[in-house]
């Protein structure tokens, strides 16, 4: 393969971070296996917690891309990519500078919001490929109209192609373990997202926090709470749990797979613990979630809750009681395993080797 240009335009604002480490866990796996026969650049909004330490180079921006578009629409013209992948970002006007310049153009969704912007009459003809981060069993069907349009126009079809969670291996799990002296199945974790999450003036991660204070008393378990990059607060000092500020996302991940149960938001990192089969109890920490959790939790393996220490605690309780914990486990043998990964990495290979998706 000759030298390829890649540029990956990631959501970017201060709330979110899942669209970017989805974004970066794919380039870097691409990088690996790649090296100097890709060249690699990000636009991001350069007031994230993430931007100055992106890996990759950068283009920084005063504001979300979406909103920078005579700034993103010249960068195409010059960096001349030979893909772009958009990540539930891109205007119309990009994805017409991208193809004007030859590049194959990529949309992932999430939701079905989302979704629906890549099915836009205005991208007719402009997406080549749209993927759909969600099992099947997460996402409302498409609706009558959107297949109307799919069936006269040239809009690429949304493929739900499953969370996507990249699996560590064994050498990293054990790593993890170590690291912070920890038994597979002997603690749990807790996640509110990015950590800069607020319902009525309070961050949901101090929430989470206390809940996990509890959780920890009541069970006996060891507990790690990831704050996230957006809290902004001093970590609390703690004998009883294990405060990080941040994760590398491989690492979480890591210790998400070998927790007995996590407690999570119904973000990103909902799907991937369904993913890895670890038991969990979420919460909706913003309103686009509030759909995500209920259908997650019509397959078995997630126990919902309102946002409330005493509620997250007593749903806990139920979980771990048992024959629900291993009726729980049990279900996942009823779910599709279907992961977006591979699916992903494999396609954007065939993309950069000129065939067509």
């Amino acid at each position: 393969m000759s030298k390829k240009r890649l540029l990956f335009i990631p959501v970017s604002s201060p709330e979110g971070i899942g669209e970017y480490m989805r974004s970066l866990q794919l380039a870097q796996t691409l990088k690996a296996e790649y090296g100097k026969q890709l060249d690699i650049h990000f636009i991001l909004n350069k007031h994230t917690a993430y931007a100055k330490s992106c890996p990759f180079s950068s283009l920084l921006l005063n504001q979300s891309a979406t909103k920078e578009n005579t700034h993103v629409c010249q960068f195409i013209d010059q960096y001349k990519p030979d893909a772009v992948l958009f990540d539930c970002a891109g205007r119309a006007e990009q994805m017409k500078a991208a193809k004007k310049v030859g590049a194959k153009v990529v949309f992932i969704s999430q939701h079905a919001k989302k979704r629906a912007k890549g099915l836009k009459l205005n991208r007719t003809g402009l997406i080549d490929t749209h993927w759909v981060v969600q099992p099947d069993y997460c996402i409302e069907p498409l609706s009558w109209y959107e297949k109307l349009k799919l069936s006269m126009l040239p809009l690429a079809y949304p493929a739900n192609v499953g969370p996507f969670t990249v699996f560590a291996s064994a050498q990293q799990k054990c790593d993890a373990l170590n690291r912070y002296h920890l038994k597979e199945k002997e603690f749990f974790i807790v996640n509110a997202g990015s950590g800069g999450h607020t319902v009525n003036g309070v961050n949901c991660a101090d929430i989470y926090f206390q809940a996990g204070l509890v959780i920890a008393k009541q069970t006996g378990l060891k507990g790690v709470v990831v704050f996230g990059p957006n809290y902004t607060k001093s970590l609390p000092k703690t004998n009883e749990l294990i405060c990080l500020p941040s994760q590398e996302g491989t690492e979480f991940l890591a210790l998400l797979s070998q927790a007995k149960i996590a407690l999570l938001s119904a973000g990103d990192t909902l799907l991937q613990a369904i993913a890895l089969q670890t038991p969990t109890i979420a919460c909706a920490i913003s309103k686009d979630q509030s759909d995500r959790v209920a259908r997650c939790a019509a397959t078995g393996v997630v126990k919902q809750a309102e946002l409330d220490i005493l509620a997250i605690t007593q749903k806990v309780q139920e979980l771990l009681t048992e024959p629900n914990y291993n009726n729980t486990l049990s279900q996942y043998m009823l779910l599709e395993n279907v992961h977006s990964f591979d699916v992903i990495t494999n396609g954007v290979k065939v993309l950069l080797q000129g065939n067509k998706l």
